[in-house]
């Protein structure tokens, strides 16, 4: 496809970056949806902090994209759940460091979850932050949890979601309309991922017969892993 269709749809085109621990994607789409750029950019470790490195990817012409109509989500481990009568903006940073200590260069940000009645409050690396806050100053941000709260798990959607990420697994839990657990574990095998799991189910006390393990991810899950997983949980489902 010719360069100059992407600069000449620029400004109907749609931008989603996806900004993960050790990589970056971003899809350029047109207004029917469809792909019409896609790219992963590996990041080597520490060069997150370096704004030379966003504006070296992000000045490209197809780049260009009306602010408004482009969707930055953050994908780490380093967020809080807050309940909305316990949030204080003035005290959000305070509060995150007492979990993850001091974050130097880091800024730290919150999403309102009405749904739940909930802050989720995150951090990332402030040259990054600003970059594209000021390349795309109307662009929505988002944390990849507070977007699985919003669009893939609904409060009456009583059951455990595993959110298969690299290296990592995210476990949410959802009974008697409300979010018991939000939690983050550093995995290396599919046999830690099974742990996990199950831990949280009898750290909660929850009956493997009856509550629905689901399954999501943005890529393709493992059959073995669900197999593995079905030895002890009943019900469980791919999203």
């Amino acid at each position: 496809m010719p360069e100059n269709q992407f600069i000449s749809n620029s400004l109907e085109n749609n931008l989603l970056i996806s900004i993960r621990s050790d990589s970056i994607l971003y899809s350029v789409t047109d207004e029917n949806e469809q792909v019409l750029l896609h790219q992963e950019i590996n990041m080597l470790p520490g060069k997150m902090a370096d704004a030379t490195v966003y504006g070296h990817f992000f000045n490209q012409p197809e780049l260009n994209i009306l602010s408004e109509n482009v969707l930055i989500l953050i994908e780490n481990s380093h967020f809080q759940l807050i309940p909305d009568e316990l949030f204080r903006e003035e005290n959000m940073r305070e509060l995150f460091e007492l979990e993850f200590g001091k974050m130097e260069n880091s800024k730290i940000k919150y999403i309102l979850l009405p749904k739940w009645g909930a802050h989720l409050v995150f951090g990332a690396p402030a040259a990054m932050i600003d970059f594209f806050e000021a390349k795309y100053p109307d662009a929505v941000i988002e944390h990849h949890i507070s977007g699985l709260l919003k669009k893939k798990i609904n409060k009456s959607d009583e059951a455990v979601f595993a959110y298969l990420r690299k290296d990592t697994v995210d476990v949410l839990v959802v009974k008697d309309n409300l979010l018991q657990l939000v939690n983050s574990f550093d995995v290396k095998t599919t046999e830690d991922c099974c742990y996990f799991v199950l831990n949280v189910y009898e750290q909660l006390q929850l009956n493997t017969e009856s509550m629905t393990l689901v399954l999501m991810s943005e890529n393709s899950v493992n059959e073995e892993f669900i197999d593995l997983l079905k030895k002890y949980i009943v019900t469980v489902k791919v999203k």
